[in-house]
């Protein structure tokens, strides 16, 4: 009977990953906070293990999933090159399904990998964060500085990097705004390149049904034992962010082209993923909204509980990837047919009403603000790596306690 129970808290975390990857502005850490919020009622159903297999079904379904949207929305326009992602450009060229391969082949390698280094990793983690966890901050303010004098335009960064930093901390301090990321990485890295699409009048080729990926096991054996590395960075320096390590990678190993950057990015993605619910084992520390939601209904977990995560990680990553896959192909060709500039209304709207629903009028003024940031970014062409100071900036201030 409890076969069948987990075989169901599966599916439905498979089913909820799904819907929060395809679907701009519904996150995973949001459904967790549902979860937590309704813990009440939810425990008089279910168990906390079940409820763990869920929160865990969907985080890596979540991780599968988010190449999808990161390939097909927010698309800037050819005559700004220099603004477009790697999964842009193979979507501008009409490679939209190989660009998703790849970040398909990316997240398994990393979770993979990551999961083959469990035994490493349990005796490495505890040792990494005794030693920095003092120096949080200033390794922060090291990564940062490093990042702006290797921008194009320094000082600019430094400005967009800070203005970022203030809105980040505004927005985590009004106490009456509920999940203050969601209007804030909205603003910043989604509505904005949304809206700059349909002004820039984005038309998208036909879609290629072909599929010609060009990377070989070598090449991904150096690319996922890279990424498992650079990954740790990401539970012992809160707001950092994918493409953060993605850069530490890019130091392990150079990145040759663009398909290596979309499975190292990817990779990192599964690769943190795997290593949080580690973190969590070794050290007890929660470094994702998914994490802290298991710790609010398992306090602790044994090497047992690990196993038993991994276990259901794995399964859902071949569940997720072929699911991935069929409806990667649906959702090209309705891409194909339908109106961008019409799609692109659409998410906007989406994700105005979800934000006024979740974060009332409060959060509508911090997408506002950090919306009307993005733009100007893009504008001035600043790399969005420096708009994580929305992140960054708040977590040193916290820790130096300013």
């Amino acid at each position: 009977m409890y076969i069948f129970t987990i075989i169901i808290a599966l599916l439905t975390g498979i089913f909820l990953g799904i819907l929060t990857g395809i679907t701009p502005g519904i996150h995973i850490n949001l459904v967790a906070s549902v979860l937590v919020a309704y813990s009440f009622y939810i425990l008089k159903i279910l168990d906390p293990i079940t409820i763990a297999i869920i929160i865990v079904a969907m985080t890596v379904t979540h991780t599968v999933f988010d190449i999808i949207p990161s390939t097909l929305l927010g698309i800037p326009n050819t005559e700004n090159l220099s603004m477009l992602l790697p999964t842009h450009k193979l979507t501008l060229e009409g490679k939209s399904k190989v660009a998703i391969w790849y970040g398909l082949i990316g997240t398994t390698c990393g979770l993979i990998t990551t999961t083959i280094f469990i035994p490493l990793l349990i005796k490495f983690i505890p040792f990494a964060y005794d030693y920095i966890k003092n120096y949080i901050s200033f390794i922060l303010i090291s990564i940062s500085l490093y990042i702006m004098i290797k921008s194009k335009n320094k000082i600019l960064s430094l400005l967009f990097f800070i203005l970022t930093g203030i809105v980040g901390i505004l927005s985590f301090n009004i106490k009456t705004l509920d999940q203050p990321l969601l209007p804030l990485l909205s603003g910043i890295f989604g509505l904005s390149a949304l809206i700059l699409s349909i002004k820039n009048k984005t038309k998208l080729e036909e879609q290629k049904e072909n599929l010609e990926l060009s990377i070989c096991k070598k090449d991904l054996t150096r690319i996922s034992i890279s990424t498992t590395l650079s990954s740790l960075l990401t539970n012992f320096l809160p707001g950092l962010t994918s493409s953060h390590t993605a850069l530490l990678s890019n130091k392990i190993i150079k990145i040759r082209n663009q398909e290596e950057y979309i499975i190292i990015s990817s990779a990192v993605g599964a690769s943190a993923t795997i290593i949080s619910f580690i973190a969590f084992y070794t050290i007890n520390k929660t470094r994702s909204g998914s994490v802290a939601a298991i710790n609010y209904f398992i306090n602790q977990i044994n090497l047992t509980t690990l196993i038993f995560i991994v276990a259901i990680s794995l399964v859902c990553l071949s569940l997720a990837t072929y699911s991935a896959i069929k409806i990667s192909d649906k959702i090209i060709k309705i891409v194909d047919k339908i109106n961008y500039k019409k799609l692109s209304f659409g998410i906007i709207s989406l994700i105005l009403v979800i934000v006024l629903i979740i974060t009332k009028f409060e959060g509508l003024l911090v997408l506002i603000t950090a919306t009307s940031i993005g733009i100007l970014a893009q504008k001035f062409e600043i790399e969005r790596i420096n708009l994580t100071g929305c992140l960054i900036l708040p977590v040193i201030f916290y820790t130096l306690n300013i």
